[in-house]
């Protein structure tokens, strides 16, 4: 078994049996993640961004599969069989799919992976915070030092800061929530939030 971020209690300690181990790995997404052994929520967003390939919010039966070849095929090395695949559909359905619909939502899908604990829950309410603490948090959510919070770093987030009050949030309640913000703070119009403009969503002076 290799080693990876991948956290599911459910399959730490088990392994494809022979007849259903197929000869050639293959290259998936999440080898970009090899050998975190937790996912910051950015990640974590890029990783949904890209499984949610229509962007409704769910994964559905197919983008679930692919999902779970690939982290199957992460884990231990080899591609699944459609049989295994299916096997461990239902077993993932049973444990996290809440409401039954068969699809999997984005906080469902937080149970499938590693995610760290809320970056946004180490700090006060927002007019508490320091100088320190917003630069923290600036830096947290532009992990590519561009100097602006844009796209799957948004998204992470606004999501972080709506699990603080919120037990669910889907991703509608997220991109509801990007939409009111970059309305109100989104000074340029750019889709993405400066320093500046993310001093004014957290009450900071910048």
């Amino acid at each position: 078994m290799r080693p990876g971020f991948v956290g599911v209690r459910w399959i730490r300690n088990r392994t494809l049996e022979p007849e259903v181990k197929m000869a050639e790995r293959r290259l998936n997404f999440l080898e970009r993640f090899a050998g975190e052994k937790q996912l910051n929520s950015v990640d974590f967003m890029k990783i949904w961004s890209h499984y949610d390939m229509d962007g409704s919010g769910y994964l559905e039966r197919k983008e679930l599969d692919k999902f779970l070849v690939d982290l199957l095929c992460h884990r231990f090395g080899q591609n699944p069989s459609a049989e295994f695949v299916e096997e461990f559909r239902t077993t993932v359905l049973e444990k996290i799919d809440r409401n039954k619909d068969g699809k999997v939502e984005l906080g469902e899908f937080a149970h499938l992976l590693p995610i760290e604990d809320n970056f946004m829950k180490k700090f006060p309410t927002r007019k508490s915070l320091s100088r320190k603490q917003f630069n923290d948090i600036f830096l947290h959510y532009d992990p590519d030092g561009n100097g602006f919070i844009e796209g799957k770093e948004l998204l992470a987030l606004i999501r972080d800061i709506m699990s603080r009050t919120q037990q669910t949030v889907t991703l509608q309640d997220v991109e509801d929530y990007r939409f009111a913000v970059l309305r109100v703070f989104d000074k340029n119009t750019d889709g993405r939030l400066s320093r500046r403009e993310l001093g004014l969503l957290l009450s900071i002076d910048e």
